[in-house]
């Protein structure tokens, strides 16, 4: 902590005021960012926008992004194919990781390559486009893996007329409420620094010229350790053991909270 080692322009993370994306505060963020309809909350197609160029785009240059993942997002039937060849029992990530894989032969990047039409100055645009794709289609992908597990495979198709939040929680069968909990985990969760495990690991893995697609894989490999991404996981299970060992016969008063919390940390 305090010794700078990577520089980034796109976000940062101050250890007491929190993540700055562009420059800008999580509040001033969400401020600033044209809302969805009917909401208070900004769509990831906004935000997309913002982490790209750095600028609060138009309600029209918001619409041209959403127009064009309604496009993108189409994933592969083999996509889903692959993953139901998979035991049930397989965890998410892994799942995942293999989806993102199986995209692998769709790679722009490696078309390009390939073709031996591969220019380091020009290369940055087959790697936007699959990381265009990569973005649209990952809650399709996300929402299929939860649906094959946790509800019976009961698949629900997109709606073509909501943005990627609102579209993630009506494909996992949630009510409205929340879709705006989406569009805010999907913005928090976009970027901080880039030096943190699974976006150091992209950059790596991609800096021999791997395509996005094995990049990414990667990327969600590394997400999956408890120290990460799994962390969110480990923090469910806390709050579930600790409603089990606690909360049975006795209300989870701040004090209770405290003792609960004293007894993890002393237990290593």
């Amino acid at each position: 902590r305090g010794i700078r080692s990577l520089v980034t322009d796109i976000s940062y993370l101050d250890p007491q005021e929190g993540i700055r994306f562009r420059g800008k505060t999580i509040p001033e963020t969400f401020a600033a960012l044209p809302k969805a309809p009917g909401s208070d909350y900004p769509t990831v197609e906004s935000f997309w926008y913002f982490l790209l160029t750095g600028e609060v785009p138009t309600q029209a240059q918001v619409d041209e992004v959403l127009t064009e993942w309604k496009v993108r997002q189409e994933v592969p039937q083999y996509v889903f194919d692959t993953i139901r060849t998979l035991p049930r029992d397989s965890h998410p990530m892994a799942m995942l990781s293999v989806g993102i894989t199986a995209m692998q032969r769709d790679s722009k990047f490696a078309a390009l390559y390939n073709a031996g039409k591969f220019n380091k100055l020009s290369a940055w645009e087959s790697v936007y486009e699959d990381a265009c794709d990569i973005v649209a289609r990952i809650p399709v992908i996300a929402a299929f893996i939860y649906n094959l597990k946790y509800k019976g495979d009961k698949q629900i198709a997109i709606d073509p007329a909501l943005d990627m939040g609102a579209n993630f929680a009506h494909m996992i069968d949630q009510g409205d409420a929340y879709k705006d909990v989406a569009r805010m985990y999907f913005i928090l969760h976009s970027d901080h620094e880039s030096g943190n495990v699974s976006a150091h690991t992209t950059h790596l893995v991609h800096s021999a010229l791997s395509d996005p697609y094995y990049a990414y894989a990667a990327g969600l490999n590394g997400l999956a350790g408890p120290l990460h991404g799994r962390a969110n996981q480990e923090v469910l299970d806390w709050t579930i053991k600790f409603q089990e060992k606690y909360c049975k016969d006795q209300e989870p008063t701040k004090e209770l909270i405290t003792r609960a919390l004293w007894d993890t940390l002393n237990a290593g």
